[in-house]
């Protein structure tokens, strides 16, 4: 009899254990799809890639203060859509705290890097802009006698007569020059610097230096004096002589958007002067001499602020 009782107590503790067990996994599995659901946001980007060919992409993100700590890094090829999908909760909830980059591979190209801030489904980053490895030149242009900014000269850079870079500096005179280091380093570089006819355009030599450097440029216009008008040149080699005969000896030749101070006249004739720089623009030197009316524009605004100062 007791050796029937026992057994009756270990079928009923058996049986309670499985039910209970049954009734804990009942919940498990109910609760479960809750506390794993997770949302993800889906991450997508452009990429231009200029006139360059890179063989492919590798897309990373990850935290802005945390930047070991990779979220994800994939390699996409020209072609492909630049997506890629993240649980949302990984991301740093903080304003511009996580980071994007691109990375061409291919060739001799920068890696460009984006700040976003977390946002749900979706968060597009915009375009890539695919550039070339460069050193910069940090540069500031000023007007050298008033020691005051000029405001958006336009910036060309020639080697050999190619372009390699061409800008519009800021309001305040600056801007990042973008030197290729894919450059012939042995022949040297080529600068101008437009103001739209407030200064001579200037022309001189530029030194690049590897990585980043700086240099301020210096620009200085014609003073005019009592009864002078101010001018530019239209059009490259232009003659620039020293008396007003048409085969009179050329002094030099005059390039395009050069000034010239005229004094007086004589027919299709003027009589002026310019400023050329020497020993590499440390210094500059004026010279008389003769041009053609039809080979100038006169800078009647500019003229006339000058002469009402006077």
């Amino acid at each position: 009899m007791e050796k029937l009782f026992n057994n009756l107590v270990i079928i009923f503790s058996t049986f309670c254990c499985c039910f209970a067990q049954s009734i804990d996994s009942s919940m498990t599995v109910s609760a479960s799809p809750n506390g794993l659901e997770s949302k993800v946001v889906i991450i997508t980007a452009e990429v231009n890639p200029v006139n360059f060919k890179p063989t492919a992409y590798r897309f990373s993100l990850f935290p802005r203060h945390r930047p070991s700590e990779v979220y994800i890094s994939r390699m996409f090829f020209p072609g492909d859509s630049l997506q890629v999908v993240l649980p949302e909760n990984i991301l740093e909830a903080d304003t511009l705290a996580n980071i994007a980059s691109l990375e061409p591979v291919g060739g001799s190209f920068e890696k460009s890097y984006r700040l976003f801030t977390k946002r749900s489904e979706s968060i597009d980053l915009g375009t890539f802009i695919i550039k070339e490895k460069s050193d910069i030149v940090k540069l500031s242009v000023i007007d050298g006698q008033k020691d005051i900014v000029v405001s958006r000269p336009k910036v060309k850079i020639f080697q050999s007569g190619k372009l390699l870079f061409n800008t519009t500096l800021d309001s305040s005179g600056y801007g990042r020059l973008r030197i290729p280091i894919t450059r012939n380093k042995e022949i040297p570089l080529n600068m101008l610097i437009d103001t739209d006819g407030e200064y001579p355009i200037w022309r001189g030599l530029l030194e690049v230096s590897e990585g980043v450097s700086r240099k301020t440029i210096a620009l200085s216009s014609m003073d005019l004096m009592q009864g002078e008008s101010l001018f530019r040149v239209l059009r490259d080699l232009t003659p620039f002589r020293k008396g007003p005969e048409n085969g009179a000896e050329i002094l030099f030749l005059l390039n395009e958007d050069d000034h010239v101070v005229i004094s007086r006249s004589a027919g299709d004739r003027l009589y002026g002067r310019v400023r050329l720089d020497l020993h590499n623009k440390q210094s500059s030197n004026y010279f008389n001499g003769w041009i053609l009316s039809k080979d100038v524009q006169y800078l009647e605004t500019l003229a006339s602020e000058v002469k009402n100062e006077k």
